[in-house]
């Protein structure tokens, strides 16, 4: 995700390698994942009450650095990129300089979400609304969760969220344009954290089941034909004459093929290895995530106001910006888990 937002070249290889999967994907299935197969358990042994607190205080915290995250654009982002004049920053806020006042109102509702600022507003929601989704999946089982997960999309590929903003602006004073909600289509994303939860419950149960050889080999075919198409590797390409099905803000249905296959191969193939080879950098990072993420993004603010977002900037300056954000990331991540680890825990006894 770093990769992709600094303004380098590296943006060539880290955007979407893998096929139609960019790391958006990953964040909130494994942010699913990881809700669903530690509160599942939870929700059974202490009840919807405490998940239901543990769950909103960490969306408190989440929104608290949204709004510090977009204190800053707005403040020091913004008067930057009026006296830079670099396109790039500048259109980042483009509401932001129309209307300030609506934007600082709406931006602290979770409704104006700013490119690069929107996929925490869709963490924030997402993990307010898991407490409800897993007592409901606990009762009713995941069965009618699914059903309507996969209506919600529907719904959206149909163009759900336009027709709702069409009818909230028509009985309600609100006058925000449909891009400054942000890019993500919160009705066709849910279907991805749902599944989410789904998988991180059943993991906790132990009822994940290993794949047959046929299944994994269709898989990673479906993910070898979506890299190849993806890069134009030996000219392979198909053209559909619609974007519907490879859209990432609406999820098409290719798109949600692509990351499913993905996932397969990775969890059965890929994670084996890398557990026995050891993945410590990553861990640091991912323990840290939020910490890291909320530096990410002012680091990519800084570098969007001192290299053009063009492709002219030199190999040097690209390497500087890298360098410098990647050690920014570690050394947040390294003191933070410090911190934690520092904190005296209560004794057995």
């Amino acid at each position: 995700m770093a990769g992709t937002h600094l303004p380098t070249r590296l943006r060539s290889y880290t955007d979407q390698p893998l096929g139609f999967v960019s790391a958006a994907e990953g964040f909130v299935f494994l942010s699913a994942f990881v809700v669903g197969s530690k509160y599942s358990p939870e929700l059974a042994e202490r009840g919807v009450r405490y998940v239901r607190d543990r769950l909103w205080a960490r969306a408190l915290r989440v929104y608290t650095y949204h709004l510090a995250l977009l204190a800053f654009a707005f403040t020091i982002g913004a008067a930057v990129a009026a006296m830079t004049g670099r396109p790039g920053l500048a259109n980042l806020l483009t509401f932001y300089f129309e209307s300030p006042g609506v934007a600082w109102l709406s931006g602290s509702l979770l409704l104006y979400q700013p490119p690069l600022f929107d996929i925490l507003p869709m963490y924030i929601i997402f993990l307010a609304l898991s407490p409800l989704v897993l007592e409901l999946a606990a009762t009713r089982g995941w069965a009618a969760i699914a059903a309507v997960a996969l209506g919600g999309w529907v719904f959206a590929q149909a163009g759900g969220r336009s027709l709702l903003h069409q009818l909230v602006c028509s009985v309600s004073a609100v006058r925000l344009p449909l891009d400054a909600l942000g890019a993500f289509d919160l009705l066709a994303w849910q279907l991805l954290w749902v599944a989410g939860l789904c998988v991180g419950a059943r993991h906790a149960r132990g009822a994940l089941g290993v794949p047959s050889r046929l299944v994994l080999a269709v898989a990673a075919g479906v993910v070898l034909v979506s890299i190849a198409w993806r890069h134009r590797i030996g000219g392979f390409a198909i053209e559909l004459g619609s974007d519907f099905w490879l859209d990432k803000w609406h999820l098409g249905p290719l798109r949600l093929l692509n990351f499913a296959a993905l996932a397969v191969v990775v969890a059965h193939a890929v994670l084996p290895g890398l557990r026995r080879v050891g993945a410590s950098l990553f861990s640091l990072l991912g323990r840290a995530s939020l910490e890291v993420f909320a530096v990410h993004l002012l680091l990519c603010f800084v570098s969007l106001a001192l290299v053009a977002d063009d492709g002219t900037s030199s190999s040097l300056e690209e390497a500087a910006v890298l360098c410098l954000t990647f050690a920014a990331m570690l050394l947040v991540a390294w003191r933070t888990s410090g911190k934690r680890n520092s904190v005296p825990q209560p004794s057995a006894g």
